[in-house]
Order: structure tokens, then sequence, then C-alpha cells
């Protein structure tokens, strides 16, 4: 038994000098690599890699630019980037913070949580844009298997129920009085046949027909034709029509981008086979899968993404507009500079701050049902709040937990002081407590159509 023992530690330390070695020599060739990069110019250097920065570097490539993504971090993502369960103690705790053992949450590696976790609208704008940019096809979307919506039923009692969408869903919920489903039905069949383009379509009711005047009416005037009761509104509005927002501001918006988004949101069941939800989200999340896949995207157009580069300053010219980067002393050109907020914070104001809290959990959230995985939204209405909150859902079908485990992500705007609170305190109510993770996304200090030097705005990212 000695020798083979002797054997196995020869073996191990011929692996740990080969992997050296070949950390070396990949060294050697990355650094003449990024020089190599910065001896061209190119239509646009982009810095950062999180999701917002590698859609705009993905669709200047597919329009046929020349792009330079550089990433100051070494992790694909930068701060958006994916984390396993370690990171996420480290992020939401002290510093070497370990999971216990006796939770038995499984190996850290087998996590992949976003950041700021998005599903996307399978009709949305942004899909189509991830289509344009050419992301789409370097990355494996899977369906979100539910969407729910969060109501409270007076006297300190709450449900949940899923959004409606069908005839079927009106006549099996629960969330809505008998004496309002035919309401509902009839709206339901209208929108199904209503066409934006085809005037005949504008034409509602049964035994008094009424042609709606979508762009002149507001969307309270819209739920007040169908005489929907203050609840059955509520949860249409920001169900189906994706509302975010107090009812009575529904008096200041056009009928018309109400119907819009109640058609996308229906519309979106049709997008791919089986769907039942109308979002999808990509195996192991958005945060670093978004990266790499922006990479291979800017490879096919004579671009590059270049990892763990540190940016000195960005160069600007006679005129004040940016035009290219230096790093490790050595510059590189360009028509323009895009940057992610946290690398030019002399150019970004804080626009607000979002407050998340990340659960493991054994089952799916209470009262989702058989949900593999789900977006649940809580109207702000419904807790006292100004601001919704959202929170998404999932595990091994989209490979960001282990077989047995959901992770839950719950996030919502910060409204007034949140010291001394904890993130249950702050999303709903105020109170006395902990600490937790925020994220603030930021907007240009002074942008001008003119200036050359764009901020990428977090937004695409944290909104939901």
């Amino acid at each position: 038994m000695q020798p083979r023992r002797r054997a196995g530690a020869a073996w191990r330390l011929g692996v740990a000098l080969s992997i050296a070695l070949a950390t070396r020599r990949a060294g050697a060739s990355d650094a003449a690599n990024w020089r190599a990069a910065f001896d061209k110019t190119y239509d646009a250097v982009v810095i950062g890699s999180g999701p917002t920065e590698s859609l705009l570097a993905s669709l200047l490539s597919a329009n046929g630019r020349t792009v330079l993504q550089l990433e100051p971090r070494r992790t694909p993502g930068g701060v958006a980037a994916s984390m396993d369960l370690q990171k996420m103690y480290e992020r939401m705790g002290e510093a070497g913070s370990k999971p216990e053992s006796k939770l038995k949450l499984g190996a850290s590696e087998e996590y992949s949580a976003d950041v700021a976790p998005k599903v996307l609208m399978a009709g949305g704008k942004e899909l189509q844009m991830l289509v344009s940019s050419g992301l789409w096809q370097q990355l494996d979307f899977r369906r979100v298997h539910r969407s729910f919506i969060y109501r409270t039923k007076g006297d300190n009692e709450w449900d949940v129920h899923r959004v409606l969408v069908t005839k079927e869903d009106v006549l099996k919920t629960r969330c809505i009085p008998p004496l309002e489903k035919p309401k509902v039905v009839l709206m339901l069949a209208w929108l199904e046949r209503f066409d934006e383009s085809n005037p005949t379509t504008y034409v509602a009711g049964q035994l008094q027909k009424k042609r709606l005047n979508l762009a002149k009416m507001s969307a309270a005037s819209f739920f007040r034709y169908w005489d929907f009761a203050p609840e059955t509104t509520l949860l249409i509005a920001c169900g189906l029509g994706s509302w975010s927002g107090s009812m009575a501001k529904l008096k200041k918006l056009p009928a018309i981008e109400m119907v819009r988004a109640m058609k996308r949101y229906k519309e979106s069941f049709k997008t791919f086979q089986y769907m039942t939800s109308p979002y999808v989200y990509p195996i192991t999340g958005i945060g670093s899968s978004f990266a790499k896949a922006s990479a291979k995207v800017l490879a096919t157009n004579n671009g590059i993404s270049l990892v763990g580069r540190p940016i000195d300053c960005i160069l600007y010219d006679a005129s004040g507009r940016a035009c290219g980067v230096t790093s490790e002393g050595v510059s590189v050109n360009a028509g323009c500079v895009i940057s992610a907020p946290e690398h030019v914070p002399e150019a970004a104001e804080e626009a607000y701050s979002v407050v998340r809290m990340y659960a493991v959990l054994s089952h799916a959230p209470h009262k989702c049902k058989d949900a593999r995985s789900c977006r649940l939204l809580i109207p702000g209405s419904q807790v006292g709040r100004k601001h919704d909150i959202h929170l998404v859902c999932s595990g091994p079908a989209h490979r960001i937990a282990p077989g047995d485990k959901w992770l839950v992500v719950l996030s919502t705007r910060v409204e007034g002081p949140t010291e001394g609170l904890t993130p249950l305190q702050v999303c709903v109510r105020n109170g006395p407590a902990s600490t937790f993770d925020t994220m603030a996304p930021h907007n240009p200090c002074d942008y001008s159509s003119d200036d050359y030097h764009l901020l990428s705005s977090r937004n695409w990212v944290i909104q939901h």
C-alpha cells in the first residue's frame, strides 16, 4: 500500500505542476491577446459585462459594428455575475461566513443565483432584442412554470392566485366573486379578437354595441366600461396588464396602452409550445451567461471581450467626446464609449435603491402550489407600499439550485430610511432590526444627445 500512496502523491504533484505551467502560459497568452486587441480602432468600447452592457455590445456587433468589451473584474458578468451558495452567504453576511452543514443545502457550486434575476416575457421587446442581438441563439431559455398574483382578503388574510388569462382561469378562480366572472370572460373574449390595425375589432358589447375610443379614453374608463369592481380591476390591471402603480393613476393612462400590455401578456402564451406562463428564463440565470454569450457574438464580427482588464481612464477628444480608454498604460481608440455606472461614478447619479432577499427552500413558496418555477407579483397597494414587490423562484428547472431545493429572490424599491430595519420590514413596513443587500440603479448626471460617452442604465436589469 505504501508504494501506491507514493505514486498517488507523485501523480498529484505532476498534475499541480502541469496546471501551474498551463496557468503561466495562459497568463502570458492573455497578456499578448489584450495588447493585440488594443492595436486596432473599434466602433465602440463597452465597459462592463453585466446583462445590460452585454446586450448593448451584442446589438452593436449584430448590426455590423466592431466592439471591444472590457470587464475590469475577473468574473464574466462583473457586479452582476451569478453567485454560488458560498458567494451568496458572503454577499449577504460577513466576510468568510459559510452555510451551516446541518442545513444540508447541497454543494455550493450547484447554485447559480442572479444578483438581480429577471424573467423575460416571451412576447416582449426585451426578448426581441435578445433575438436581434444574437444572444438568444447562444443561450438556453426554458419556460417559467407559473405566474401568480398576491391579494389580501381582509381580516389579515391573504392568498395567491394564477394571473387570469383564459376563460378557464376565470371559471376556476376564487379571487373574484361569481357575479364578476361573466364580465371578465366577456372582456377576455373581446381582447382575443382585438387587432389594433382593424377598426372593426374596437367594437365591444353583446346587446349594446359600442366602439371603444381607446386612444382618448383612460384605462380607468376602459375598466369602468366592463363594470368591474375595484378588486377585479386591480387583479386584471396588475396581473394581465402588468401595471405597476396606484389604481388612481389609471385615470391618466391611455386605454390603448393598457390594452396593448394585456394583449402582449396573453399573446406571449402562444410564443412557444406548452407555455403555462408568459415568461422564460435562461439556464443558470442571466448574470454570467449573458457575458459569456456576448463574447461569442462579438467574436463573429471581429470584436472581442476581455475579462479582468482594469480601466485607468476614459479618453476624450478636443470637443469633450469619449473616444477610447486606457488600460495599464495602453490606449485603444473607438467611435464611442458605453459604460456601466460603477465604472464612471463621476458621471452617474443614484436613481433609487432596490432591496433584495434571498432564500433557499425545500419546497415551492407558500401557496404557489405545484410551481416548479414561478414569478409572483405582490401589488404595492396590497401591502401598504407605493411600489410592487417581485418574487422570482426556480431550482433544478433552470439549474440554479440542486434537485430538491428552490432558490427564491424577492425584490422591491426602498421607500424611506432603512437603518435598523430587516429586509422584510423594508419590503413591507417600517419597524426594528438586521442587514440586507441593496443595489442602486443609476442614470447619467448630464445626458446630451451630442455626448458620445454613454452610460448604460441598470434599469433593464432590475425592473421586472
